[in-house]
């Protein structure tokens, strides 16, 4: 008992081992999958924020290349050339600054004002006392440019005759405004850092140490586009954002560095609400699966010991079906031993009493004048007939010997339906028809003829027992099919359903009253073609009759011998001349 108790206690030891890995494994999975669901929002949120990035950098090129082509195409009019002339020669500055005001150029988001130079010193501006300064050079005819007050624009260069350039001042802040409000409004700021000058623009004001920008200046500077995230401090406490910078070197302006940043806190708390539901949901499911694994193994149990139980009875069952099926066939086998007897009894009476009145009629043949032919005749009747009684009680004889041996010889198919039929022709109903439909008359097969004959006879009799008072017809045929004989009984009977079709070959199964059969016919039928290694089929069905095929091996061993003299004759035929009566005698 102690090792028994101590065997369990390893047992239920693995078993709480086993369960701690497995929950360690779950609970590693689920981390492993919140960080891949993490990684996969900030793939997400990244995506996002480089499609802004990509429209303002789209904005900011389309928005230069139009300014550029706006600013020439006014230089180049008529109109601004003589405004311009008229500037030089009479200082009336009104036209000039209607004119760059009031054109297609001035009426850009992104234009500022426009001023003129001459030999790099401003001589003209469309703001009245606002000095403009060029900086360095930073893409094509493109300038950057401060005013006096220090405030950062960009300046794009148009030549004019007479060593003048005219340039239009781009207002960045601005621009970006007008830009932000065009976008989606997702990011919470669009950042500019001027490539080679370290200079940031953005729509707000940038205040100094600022994380973001801090962020595009190192971007920058490494030349590879990256995203972070960081706090920082608002009036209501912290704020996480979500940034993306990108180099100036991947731009398509390839004058700015562009940073996008939006607010993370939303995507945070989602994160941190999904992976509590998904906790709580996994909670949930493994409490239902326990209880299902507990209901199921309960079921199990139970199912366990219905069928145990079920299968004691059903062995029960079987025992008393079989000491039933037994004593049913000791009784019948008694029966048939009895009937056997009788009718081996009553062959040999028939045969006593045959006997004189075939010898009698004979002697009777043998005295008549020749010429006396109507009395011939009938003496001749009397003696087919008791031929023809004396064939019948042979045949029973045969059928009701008891076969102690199984003895196997050559046996014509023909032959051996065309004694059959003589068996069963007194039983035959008057309103049944009966018809023949032999093709192995130079075929023989191995078996005894006794099984075979009865197998045929049972067919033949159910066959007429199945016509009942409607009457029909029966067909015995024979044929070869490959390496097997085959014994056809066919009628045009009511036929057989479904449901009873598949039990008619079990012993002592039988659908007429009670003490009208035995149930034994088919499932005698049926052993006597296994034991000749043969097989039966059956095909029928409510209303269309029923058919029954014999399938038994073709003999390699030839005809009987005596055969051939055999087909000289036919089985129970009549006598019809003297000569014929004399072999006889």
């Amino acid at each position: 008992m102690q090792k028994i108790i101590r065997n369990t206690k390893g047992k239920d030891i693995a078993g709480l081992l086993v369960a701690m890995a497995l929950i360690c494994v779950g609970i590693l999975m689920v981390i492993v999958a919140i960080n891949h669901f993490s990684a996969a929002v900030e793939q997400d949120q990244d995506r996002q924020l480089m499609g802004e990035i990509s429209s303002v950098d789209y904005s900011i090129n389309d928005t230069v290349e139009r300014f550029d082509s706006q600013l020439k195409a006014l230089t180049e009019t008529e109109r601004f050339i003589n405004a311009v002339e008229v500037w030089r020669e009479s200082g009336f500055e009104e036209e000039l600054g209607n004119l760059a005001d009031n054109s297609s150029l001035g009426n850009m988001a992104a234009y500022e004002s426009m001023f003129i130079t001459e030999k790099g010193r401003m001589v003209f501006s469309t703001i009245e006392g606002k000095n403009y300064s060029l900086g360095e050079k930073l893409n094509g005819d493109i300038f950057r440019c401060t005013d006096s007050s220090g405030n950062e624009y960009l300046a794009v260069k148009s030549r004019l005759d007479g060593g003048l350039s005219c340039f239009g001042v781009i207002d960045v802040r601005g621009f970006l405004y007008a830009t932000k409000k065009q976008g989606n409004g997702k990011p919470e700021s669009i950042t500019l850092l001027e490539a080679g000058t370290g200079k940031l623009f953005r729509e707000d004001t940038i205040k100094k140490g600022d994380a973001e920008s801090h962020f595009l200046c190192e971007v920058e500077k490494a030349g590879v586009r990256a995203s972070r995230s960081y706090e920082k401090k608002v009036d209501e406490g912290r704020l996480t954002t979500r940034v993306l910078a990108v180099p100036s070197a991947e731009t398509e302006n390839g004058i700015f560095a562009i940073s996008a940043s939006s607010d993370y806190d939303v995507i945070d708390s989602l994160i941190g609400s999904t992976v509590t539901k998904l906790v709580v949901y996994i909670v949930f499911i493994a409490i239902g699966l326990f209880l299902v694994i507990m209901i199921l193994l309960r079921s199990r149990r139970e199912k366990q010991m219905v069928d145990e139980e079920l299968h004691r009875l059903t062995e029960k069952n079987k025992q008393m079906e079989e000491l039933n099926k037994k004593t049913q066939e000791l009784a019948h086998h008694q029966r048939l031993e009895t009937i056997g007897t009788l009718t081996s009894s009553i062959a040999h009476e028939f045969n006593n009493l045959l006997t004189p009145i075939m010898g009698y009629s004979l002697m009777t043949l043998e005295k008549l004048p020749q010429d006396d032919n109507l009395i011939y005749d009938d003496v001749l009747e009397i003696y087919n007939a008791s031929v023809k009684a004396k064939d019948i009680i042979s045949r029973l004889s045969e059928l009701s010997r008891k076969n102690t041996e199984m003895v196997f010889k050559p046996i014509v198919p023909d032959d051996l339906v065309n004694k059959v039929l003589h068996v069963t022709a007194p039983a035959l109903p008057k309103n049944v028809d009966i018809f023949r439909d032999l093709h192995c008359s130079g075929k023989s097969v191995e078996g005894n003829e006794t099984q075979l004959s009865q197998l045929l006879l049972n067919l033949i009799i159910n066959a007429f027992q199945a016509m009942g008072e409607e009457g029909g017809e029966i067909t015995v045929s024979t044929k070869v099919d490959g390496e097997h004989v085959v014994f056809t009984v066919k009628d045009n009977g009511p036929g057989i359903s479904d449901d009873i079709k598949e039990k008619i070959f079990d012993p002592f199964f039988t659908t007429k009253e009670s003490g009208a059969g035995t149930g034994l016919g088919l499932a005698i039928a049926q052993q006597a073609a296994e034991d000749h290694k043969g097989y039966m089929e059956v095909d029928s069905g409510e209303g269309r009759g029923t058919t029954f095929k014999v399938f038994i091996p073709k003999a390699d061993t030839g005809l009987p011998e005596g055969y051939e003299d055999f087909l000289m004759e036919t089985s129970g035929a009549d006598i019809v001349d003297r000569e014929d009566i004399k072999k006889r005698i």
